[in-house]
């Protein structure tokens, strides 16, 4: 999978004294002192813009909060814009082409932890559910601090280190899945009684991505339009589908694993992209975007298999897929060559297909017929006969509740993904897979994606099951990597070609679901013998 994201490095520190103290009296002073406190109890808005500087792209930023749980903050460079917002109840974004989607998983949780400090519910518990404890104290860089372990909402623990002398919260560490972020607060000004920080450097651990904030303007206490935080409700008008017509048929190659589709760059390169539910965004073989003069927008952070990789974000006329067409968009470039490195029929290769172009249409896929259906959204109904499976999306790939021999986890279907069930490493060693699976072999050769060469085992898995959707005796790939996706301790895996295309099946990504039609050679409930190679 290929996620492009914006996370926020620490080193590990010796715990040196685990001497209680009053954590409330703590808590006080690092926020100025009673009257602070008071301050903050009334707050009824918080106001603020700034400068932010991303990966070394220099933006602008503004945020609004309205307590305990009302939060909107949007990052705009140059001609992009990204948002990120909750209204309380749904978290929701707006990616740099302007599509909106939901955010679940993980990705609401680091709101939620967001909001659980930016509410100061650990002075007021009555705001979101908490509980903290002491750690004791700790020298870094010869500085000491007290360390206390936050668990907002009862979800993961976030380490907040409050400087001994000063007593301000300078330093926190949490975890975005697999990923140590490490948020560093700075140069501490007051707002209305209030001791605020206007300087916050955020940095990923083992990822190429980082991001700094300057506060220059806080206002308090101003109304706000509470509008701005619900979801919004326009759709997007990026591409173009043809008058007249309820669906269009795409013809596909499907060769080695990939879906490979047949497309005009820019209105005159022709070319071949793979179809790649598991991309966020539609991204380009930098050896052919490179033919291109495209306006490079920024670099962001791509989740591999294996491992990060840093892509350039560019500014595309359009892609023309048939007679569809995807309009004014930013995708990714990256070198992909280790994914499918040869051309077909004489074009050379351009990349992956993901999100930006799912997420317009609902799109049935074919495999056995080598058929795109991609249908009209306006006009758009199901066929009868299909299994439904509700997804949500996991850094905007489609992803199911499912269970592996009775074991629940959450997959991600990954039409990049030619292998057949990949199941990752945290979920393998929790569930001590290599002892109850059959067949456990070491694979003859290393398998590769965006990120790096990896290594792994094969086994059998006597069911898979997706709501109704059940698959016995299913061959099953378990990387040995402990980063990336492979390393992901949120999701337990990733549905790949090798099953999905026992399927005809339907992606509907305005109706959060996948419908899974059988074919000639698979019944829902058949109990047929499937095996993913």
């Amino acid at each position: 999978m290929k996620k492009l994201f914006v996370t926020i490095l620490l080193a590990a520190a010796t715990f040196v004294s685990a001497n209680a103290i009053d954590l409330d009296s703590l808590f006080v002073q690092s926020v100025g002192g009673p009257a602070a406190v008071d301050s903050l109890r009334r707050m009824t808005s918080f106001q603020a813009e700034g400068s932010v500087i991303l990966n070394g792209m220099p933006g602008r930023f503004v945020e609004y909060f309205v307590p305990p749980d009302r939060f909107y903050t949007e990052l705009e460079f140059g001609p992009v814009t990204v948002v990120q917002a909750y209204d309380g109840r749904i978290a929701w974004q707006k990616d740099m082409n302007g599509q909106v989607s939901r955010l679940e998983g993980f990705e609401r949780d680091e709101i939620l932890k967001g909001l659980y400090f930016n509410s100061f519910s650990y002075l007021f518990p009555d705001r979101f559910e908490g509980s903290f404890g002491y750690q004791g104290e700790l020298t870094k860089d010869g500085q000491r601090y007290h360390a206390v372990a936050f668990v907002p909402l009862q979800m993961d623990t976030v380490l907040g280190y409050f400087d001994v002398e000063s007593g301000r919260l300078t330093l926190s560490t949490s975890f975005a899945d697999e990923l140590p972020i490490h948020t560093f607060r700075r140069k501490f000004e007051e707002f209305g009684g209030l001791r605020w920080p206007t300087v916050l450097e955020v940095v990923a651990e083992g990822a190429p991505a980082s991001m700094q904030i300057e506060y220059e303007a806080i206002t308090l206490n101003e109304p706000i339009e509470h509008s701005i935080f619900t979801l919004p409700t326009a759709k997007s008008t990026d591409f173009g589908f043809p008058d007249g017509v309820d669906s269009v048929v795409v013809r596909f190659v499907y060769r080695a694993g990939h879906i490979r589709l047949p497309v005009i760059i820019n209105g005159t390169v022709r070319a071949w992209m793979i179809l790649d539910s598991g991309a966020s965004n539609n991204i380009l073989n930098k050896s052919l975007a490179d033919r291109f003069d495209l306006e490079v927008v920024g670099k962001m952070a791509a989740k591999g298999i294996g491992a990060y990789e840093e892509v350039e974000m560019v500014q595309l006329d359009s892609i023309r897929i048939s007679s569809l067409v995807l309009r004014d968009q930013v995708a990714g470039s990256l070198d992909l060559s280790t994914i499918s490195p040869s051309g077909s029929d004489g074009d050379p290769f351009g990349g992956l297909l993901g999100y930006d172009f799912l997420s317009r249409f609902p799109i049935l896929v074919n495999y056995r017929d080598s058929t795109l259906t991609v249908y009209n959204p306006e006009t758009f109904e199901p066929a009868d006969g299909g299994a439904e499976v509700d997804f949500f999306l996991t850094m905007k790939v489609p992803t199911v509740r499912g269970e592996l021999n009775g074991l629940p986890g959450d997959f991600i279907v990954d039409l990049g993904n030619v292998f057949g069930l990949v199941v990752h490493n945290s979920f393998a060693e929790a569930h001590n897979l290599d002892m109850l699976l059959d067949h456990v072999d070491t694979i003859p050769r290393s398998i590769g994606g965006v990120g790096r060469i990896i290594s792994g085992r094969t086994a059998y898995v006597a069911s898979f099951r997706m709501g109704d959707v059940l698959i016995q005796s299913l061959r099953v790939l378990m990387p040995d990597s402990g980063h990336g996706l492979a390393g992901s301790e949120e999701l337990a895996g990733n549905i790949g070609n090798r099953v999905l295309e026992k399927f005809n099946i339907l992606l509907d990504y305005a109706g959060s679901r996948l419908i899974f039609y059988p074919t000639d050679r698979m019944d829902m409930e058949s109990g047929e013998s499937n095996d993913a190679e």
